[in-house]
């Protein structure tokens, strides 16, 4: 390939990488065209983008993006790049997970929030809950304690309350000031 070309395919690439701050590798095993469409359509559905580089050209536009992967270039490789400012990585991890297990990729390692990730770190970001849920899961954390103290608190109140009005209740109905009770407490 000319040396020009490889050039503009690396600055193609560098642009691509500076909108997409998170990636993941994976090795591409013989697939047929329908299995490469449908894991390009699964991984479009959740913003994500599949692209199959050249090994040497996208080492020099990942070392000059200042993303250390090297280590995973062996081989037929592609690129899963998400763009956006709060990806959801844990669904793109999940569904490349998935399709590993077909045995039609495999799961190399990625970069994600600044993290370089091996194989086992793409596993666990795919058995992750997505930020959302975990952002749910840590307010019910915080929140639960404070709502047994309310419940607490007016289940004394409440008490007190069920107790003044079965007193009232006991009471006769026609009792007014100065009329004695006989009322045994």
């Amino acid at each position: 390939m000319p040396k020009e070309l490889k050039r503009l395919m690396a600055d193609e690439l560098r642009q691509e990488l500076d909108r997409s701050p998170n990636l993941l590798v994976i090795g591409l095993l013989p697939m047929d065209s329908a299995g490469t469409f449908e894991l390009r359509n699964r991984l479009r559905e959740r913003g994500a983008k599949l692209r199959v580089v050249h090994n040497r050209t996208s080492r020099h536009a990942l070392d000059e993006a200042r993303r250390p992967l090297g280590e995973f270039f062996k081989g037929s490789i592609a690129l899963t790049l998400v763009p956006g400012e709060e990806p959801d990585m844990g669904s793109v991890a999940k569904a490349l997970v998935e399709t590993a297990k077909q045995k039609k990729i495999e799961i190399r390692g990625g970069f994600v929030e600044g993290q370089v990730l091996d194989k086992g770190g793409v596993e666990l970001l795919a058995r992750t809950p997505d930020k959302k849920t975990l952002r749910g899961m840590l307010c019910g954390a915080l929140l639960g304690p404070a709502r047994g103290i309310a419940v607490s608190l007016s289940a004394v109140g409440g008490g007190l309350a069920r107790c003044l009005k079965a007193r009232i209740e006991k009471m006769p109905a026609e009792a007014g000031p100065g009329t004695e009770v006989n009322n045994p407490t």
